[in-house]
């Protein structure tokens, strides 16, 4: 075959197919990126997750879950322990397993967009943008390949679980959100939306909700098998709420940190709760919103379409983390998710995620690199301005239709 022959054969091949050329070259590009960040180590993995690896491998993985090691969730520990048997480093294993989630939740996003687009001829495209996207959000590459933490696999899950709401399976999506949540408590963010389309839909069983504990137990068994305590995978959402307790919000831009001030010079933005009350405060305060909330779908009879979902999702994960007390710098990166999702619907206003991955991204910038390159509490009040125009948004278009 002549050169020109096979120039041209390669351009018929792009000119057909230029979506699956664009995918293959975006996915090689942000494996590339994260292969560049394996070798850096964090914080969190030198003092948290390499020490709870090494320990497990010294009871010989899974028995290691006999013991009380880490303070993360019995699915994650039971995969830390798995890893102990394969012959490779645990900074990169541990890395793999999330950044595989990674390329997974894209795909998922992607599937998702075309969900929710399936009418407009442009879905296609828009959908390869929001992989595209997600794979490089600063937020996401940070969190797996250079931080070692796994808010990727949880949010996957919740992703898996917005594609069964979108497609009228409520069954299924409450399942994949209770996988979520046994990986991650921070699933919980977005836990309003299943209630509010209860509440909207009365069509949905209310034994559904039964599905949460079940599944939970399931994937905790192996900690059950070897600790011998059937609520094991119970007990850890407790003792997580109370490990960062003396602090009210850690890293994190919020409402706290509009009015309140760290005292840490280590870290001015870890600040301290100046009444042991304040955080039970915040908690009643947020669940005040989202039973008001409750009482305004249940009364506009409001119903949760495909566009429905997606923006009340973005709404209750933003309520969620800017009024709970003890938020870390990663736990907006479900929104970073959803807002991209809002995007797809969206496309005037392709600012929301641009502002969402901001006011996320700021947390990473000073736990990881040492600083912010704008003041803590500015963000805090970016993020009350943005929510603002977010809620008004929301109250115009389904509160008072």
């Amino acid at each position: 075959m002549s050169k020109k022959k096979i120039n041209n054969t390669i351009w018929n091949y792009v000119d057909k197919h230029p979506n699956i050329i664009y995918f293959i070259i975006i996915t090689i590009l942000a494996i590339i990126v994260r292969i560049l960040l394996m070798k850096y180590h964090s914080g969190d993995y030198d003092i948290f997750l390499k020490p709870w690896f090494d320990e497990l491998k010294s009871f010989n993985g899974l028995p290691g879950l006999a013991h009380d090691i880490g303070n993360y969730t019995p699915p994650y520990m039971t995969l830390l322990a798995i890893l102990t048997y394969l012959p490779i480093d645990s900074l990169i294993s541990i890395k793999v397993v999330s950044i595989i989630f990674d390329f997974i939740g894209a795909l998922v996003a992607h599937s998702i967009v075309l969900e929710l687009l399936s009418e407009k001829k442009y879905k296609d495209k828009m959908a390869l943008l929001v992989y595209s996207v997600y794979l490089f959000l600063p937020t996401v590459i940070l969190n797996a390949s250079h931080w070692s933490q796994c808010d990727g696999i949880y949010t996957t899950f919740v992703l898996v679980s917005i594609l069964f709401l979108l497609k009228n399976d409520f069954k299924k999506g409450i399942l994949f959100w209770s996988i979520a949540f046994a990986f991650k408590f921070q699933a919980i963010f977005i836990f309003p939306l299943y209630v509010l389309m209860y509440i909207a839909n009365r069509k949905i069983k209310f034994s559904y909700f039964f599905i949460i504990p079940a599944t939970v137990f399931i994937l905790s068994l192996p900690k059950v098998f070897y600790s011998h305590d059937l609520l094991a995978g119970f007990k850890v959402y407790y003792n997580q709420a109370g490990t960062y307790a003396q602090y009210i919000t850690l890293n994190f831009s919020n409402v706290y940190g509009i009015f309140l001030k760290g005292y840490d010079q280590n870290n001015p933005n870890l600040i301290y709760t100046p009444l042991k009350e304040l955080s039970i405060i915040g908690i009643i305060i947020t669940l005040f919103i989202f039973i008001t909330i409750a009482y305004i779908v249940h009364y506009k009879k409001i119903k949760f379409k495909k566009q429905t979902i997606i923006e009340f999702g973005l709404f209750v994960v933003l309520l969620s983390t800017f009024f709970l007390p003890q938020m870390h710098e990663r736990y907006l990166y479900m929104g970073d998710i959803i807002s991209l999702l809002y995007f797809a619907i969206n496309i005037k206003k392709y600012y929301v995620p641009i502002i969402v991955e901001f006011i996320s991204l700021n947390g990473y910038m000073y736990l990881l690199f040492g600083g912010f390159s704008i003041n803590f509490s500015s963000i805090s009040i970016a993020f009350l301005v943005f929510l603002v125009f977010y809620s008004r948004d929301m109250v115009k278009k389904y509160f008072i239709e």
